[in-house]
């Protein structure tokens, strides 16, 4: 038999392994890319960076930005004549020729599964006129959506100096072009036909096989954008959703990119859960108005109200309302009225804002004049006195 001593410390080293088996299968992956992030699509948190921010040739990458102002132009169904610069566009190509009549949506289409550089001046030069117009206009929109770390010169990904983005920036902007049916549905087509007329206007079907390997690779797979140049390497932004979690992944100059795309991926739904507590604009009570020209609000949840937490935290996640009994008028719409407070461990780990869905001016004599006076009037246009 064994002593006590022994047992103890056989013990104690056992246990030991257990938990750094458990340590290590929760570390975050081994990946050879430049530069990658992987982010919650809901709630825009991050789950890996490795150098995240930092400045790189995006390559066809760059196409989601210009794919989701295309679609977001509402002009998908107009007919784009090809000009002689779309058409002689080099690098991967869509095949267009000069003069071509070609549909908004099918260049949308051809631009995102076949990365036709040449429907990417196509579709700039329809939408505002010239490519540098339309660059002007992916600038703003970045900036708008929050990619402030990136700055454009085409709408292809084609090497130009100044042209560049970021890990970040490239899942911020997808995140945010993921919430478009129309976007997510493109980016999630394996395969697919378009209208294509030929040099002698004849109709045929042309058939597109998208470039991301990673939604054949992984089931859980829906998209984004692949690119690939000289100067950027190869590059991925993907997107996948198990249950009601869909994640992000950017990887960029990294030659295993549908590998290490897919690690990351994993890791995120191996190791993290979604803790859902409310979705963004939903009215989470009534609010009571003190001398206010109407009773009572709705208190809008602002933001998603969601956390992204390791799986062993899930738990232990619980929620407080932090909301008044009533607020004094005047109110404006949009005030933040309260907050929505999440706890790991108890710890507060995030806050999300509730804020007014209503303007509630105050109740004062002259309005309580003018209303009664408004009451009044309508009530003897009723009767048919005025």
């Amino acid at each position: 038999m064994l002593g006590k001593t022994k047992l103890v410390i056989i013990i104690f080293f056992v246990c030991l392994g257990l938990v750094c088996q458990h340590a290590a299968a929760a570390s975050p992956p081994q990946i050879s890319a430049k530069t990658a992030i992987l982010l919650d699509a809901k709630t825009g948190q991050i789950i890996y960076d490795k150098q995240g921010s930092l400045r790189c040739a995006p390559a066809s990458t760059t196409k989601i930005l210009t794919a989701i102002i295309a679609i977001e132009s509402g002009r998908l169904d107009e007919v784009v004549t090809v000009s002689a610069r779309a058409a002689g566009t080099g690098g991967s190509s869509l095949q267009l020729y000069a003069n071509q009549k070609i549909p908004l949506r099918e260049l949308v289409t051809g631009l995102m599964l076949r990365s036709g550089n040449d429907a990417a001046v196509a579709i700039a030069e329809h939408l505002a006129g010239s490519v540098d117009n339309f660059v002007l206009l992916m600038n703003h929109t970045a900036q708008q959506l929050g990619a402030y770390n990136s700055h454009f010169r085409n709408p292809n990904g084609l090497n130009a100096p100044g042209h560049f983005s970021t890990a970040f920036d490239l899942a911020w902007m997808a995140r945010y072009a993921l919430t478009n049916k129309e976007f997510a549905d493109i980016v999630n087509t394996r395969e697919t036909t378009i209208e294509w007329l030929d040099h002698k206007g004849h109709s045929r079907d042309r058939n597109l096989r998208n470039t991301n390997k990673l939604l054949w690779m992984l089931e859980e797979a829906d998209g984004v954008k692949t690119g690939t140049t000289g100067e950027a390497g190869p590059c991925l932004v993907s997107s996948a959703t198990l249950g009601s979690q869909k994640l992000i992944a950017v990887v960029l100059h990294d030659h295993s990119r549908w590998y290490d795309s897919m690690k990351l991926l994993k890791y995120g739904f191996d190791n993290f859960d979604l803790y859902e507590y409310a979705e963004q604009d939903a009215v989470l009570a009534p609010l009571a108005v003190e001398k206010g020209t109407q009773p009572t609000l709705d208190a809008i949840v602002a933001s998603p109200a969601a956390l992204v937490v390791p799986t062993d935290d899930f738990q232990y996640v619980t929620v407080e309302v932090d909301l008044p009994e009533k607020i004094k008028a005047p109110v404006y719409k949009g005030q933040k009225i309260g907050e929505i407070v999440f706890f790991v461990r108890e710890k507060a780990v995030k806050s999300v804002d509730l804020i007014a869905g209503q303007e509630v001016p105050e109740k004062t004599a002259t309005r309580i004049f003018f209303a009664h006076l408004l009451e009044t009037f309508r009530w003897l246009s009723g009767w048919g006195v005025l």
